[in-house]
C-alpha cells in the first residue's frame, strides 16, 4: 500500500484547459461557423501510425507542461518542464534501463525517476524522487481529422501541492465531444458532461506547431469561473493563462492550462482517453495484467493537528481480480505488494468506459477508517479484515477506462481514508501490459 501521504479536486478537460478558446475564437460576427464534415458518419481516429522505437511526447504535470522524449534504440532519455523551468523540477537526461515493465532512468550515475511506455502512444513519468507528481503525456504528431465526433472521457490526474478540498471529496471525471474539419486544423468542442464541468455549448480551437510538436492551443484571458485551479481557486485566470492539449494517434490525451509567467506553477492538467465505441467488457478488463502509478496528493494540517505531508508517486503492478500494489522500497525489481483491490463496479449505461461506483480496498494497519470522526454523512469507508487478519479500509472511487488498440486503460480517482486521520486524495493510472 502507498504509505500515507485535503483533498485535491481535480480539473475538467473544459474549465481547465479548454474554456481559454471563448476568449480567442468567441462569436465575432465575421467569422462563420466551423462546418464538420460527414458528421453521421462512423466514429473514430485514422489508422495509427506503427509505433516507433523514439518517442518525444508532450506531457503535463498539473499545473504545467513537459517534453519527454525515449529513445528505445540508444537507450537514452531527456524530459525537461516547458511552462515552469524553475520550479523544483528540473531538466535530466541520462541513460533507460528497461527492468520489470519499467524504464529505470539514470542520469550522470544518480536516480532520475521511472517512465511507464506504451511506445508512441502514451506515457507516465515520474521525474525524480517518490515525492514528485507523475507526469502525463502524449504524442500528437499531425493535426488529423476525426471522422465524425468522438467523445473523449477523463478521471482525475493530480493537482499540485494545494488545490480545493470539498466535503465530500468531489471524485471528479467529466467528457467532451470533439470534431475536426477535413484538414484536421479547426477543431470543434461541444456537449460537456461529467461533475465538474461548465462553459459552452460548444467553441472552436486550431491545431498546429507547439514549438517541435503539434498540439492544439489556446491563449488568452479564461472567461468562466474556475474554482479548480492550483495554488488556489481563481474567479479569472492571469490574462497570460494559456492552454495546450495533446491528442495521442490511439486516443489518449492530456491538456494543460497554466500561466507560464507565474513564479510558482499556477493552474491545471487533465487526462484521459477516448470513450470506447462499445460498452467493454468489466470481466475481461479485471483479467488483465497491469502496470501503472499510484498517486497520492498533499495535504495539510489535519484533525488534532495531524502533520502535513508530501505528495507521493509510487510504481505499482497489478494482476487478475485488478489487486496490487506498490513495490517494496520503491524498487520494481522486487516482487510487489498485494494489498490493493480495486473493484469496479458496474458500467455506466450511457458512456461505455465510465464507472461510477468502484470501490477501492487497501490494508490499514493504523485503523484510520475506525478512528477517524469527522467523515461528511453518507460518506464513511467501511473497516474490515480481511482473510490473512488485517485491517483494511474500503472507500469509494470512480473510473474510466478505454482500450485502444485493444489494450485497456485505467484511470482511477479516489480518496484514500487510510492514508492518515483525515485521509489524502488517491488516483490510480493503470496500463494493460
Amino acid at each position: 500500500m502507498i504509505r500515507p501521504s485535503g483533498y485535491i479536486a481535480t480539473a475538467t478537460f473544459l474549465v481547465l484547459t479548454l474554456v481559454t478558446a471563448v476568449a480567442v475564437s468567441g462569436c465575432s460576427s465575421g467569422t462563420p461557423p466551423l462546418i464538420v464534415p460527414n458528421p453521421s458518419a462512423s466514429l473514430g481516429l485514422p489508422a495509427p501510425p506503427a509505433a516507433g522505437p523514439v518517442n518525444t511526447y508532450f506531457g503535463v504535470q498539473s499545473p504545467g507542461t513537459w517534453i519527454l522524449t525515449l529513445d528505445n534504440t540508444k537507450n537514452t532519455f531527456s524530459y525537461k518542464p516547458v511552462t515552469f523551468p524553475t520550479s523544483p523540477n528540473t531538466p535530466a537526461s541520462g541513460t533507460i534501463q528497461s527492468s520489470h515493465g519499467f524504464s529505470v532512468l539514470t542520469s550522470n550515475g544518480t536516480s532520475a525517476g521511472y517512465a511507464l511506455e506504451v511506445m508512441g502512444r502514451f506515457a507516465i513519468l515520474r521525474p525524480g524522487g517518490v515525492n514528485t507528481p507523475p507526469v502525463f503525456a502524449a504524442p500528437q504528431t499531425s493535426c488529423y481529422q476525426i471522422t465524425g465526433r468522438s467523445r473523449f472521457q477523463y478521471a482525475a490526474v493530480p493537482a499540485g501541492a494545494a488545490g480545493v478540498v470539498t466535503n465530500p471529496p468531489t471524485f471528479g471525471y467529466g467528457s467532451i465531444v470533439a470534431s475536426t474539419d477535413s484538414t484536421g486544423k479547426s477543431w470543434q468542442f461541444e456537449n460537456m458532461q461529467g461533475n465538474v464541468v461548465s462553459g459552452p455549448a460548444s467553441f472552436t480551437a486550431m491545431c498546429g506547431s507547439d514549438g517541435s510538436l503539434t498540439a492544439i492551443n489556446f491563449t488568452g484571458q479564461q472567461s468562466l469561473l474556475n474554482s479548480l485551479w492550483t495554488p488556489s481557486p481563481a474567479s479569472v485566470p492571469t490574462a497570460n493563462t494559456g492552454s495546450v492539449i495533446s491528442i495521442g494517434p490511439t486516443g489518449l490525451f492530456v491538456a494543460d492550462q497554466s500561466d507560464p509567467t507565474m513564479a510558482q506553477p499556477t493552474g491545471a492538467s487533465v487526462a484521459g482517453v477516448i470513450q470506447p465505441t462499445s460498452a467493454l467488457s468489466t470481466n475481461d478488463i479485471e483479467s488483465k495484467q497491469y502496470l501503472g502509478f499510484v498517486y497520492q496528493g498533499a495535504t495539510t494540517i489535519g484533525l488534532n493537528g495531524v502533520p502535513p505531508t508530501p505528495p507521493i508517486t509510487s510504481p505499482v503492478s497489478f494482476g487478475t481480480t485488478l489487486t496490487g500494489g506498490d513495490f517494496p522500497n520503491d524498487d520494481v525489481t522486487q516482487n510487489p505488494n498485494s494489498d490493493i483491490i480495486i473493484t469496479l463496479g458496474k458500467q455506466d449505461t450511457t458512456y461505455d468506459g465510465l464507472y461510477l461506483n468502484v470501490s477501492v480496498t487497501l490494508s490499514d494497519p493504523a485503523q484510520n477508517c475506525a478512528n477517524f470522526t469527522g467523515y461528511p454523512s453518507g460518506v464513511a469507508p467501511i473497516s474490515g479484515i480481511n482473510a490473512q487478519g488485517y485491517n483494511t479500509c474500503t472507500f469509494a472511487g470512480i473510473a474510466v477506462a478505454g482500450n485502444p488498440e485493444g489494450r485497456y486503460a485505467i484511470f482511477v480517482n479516489s480518496y484514500n481514508w487510510a492514508a492518515r486521520l483525515g485521509g489524502a486524495p488517491m488516483q490510480i493510472y493503470l496500463l494493460q501490459q
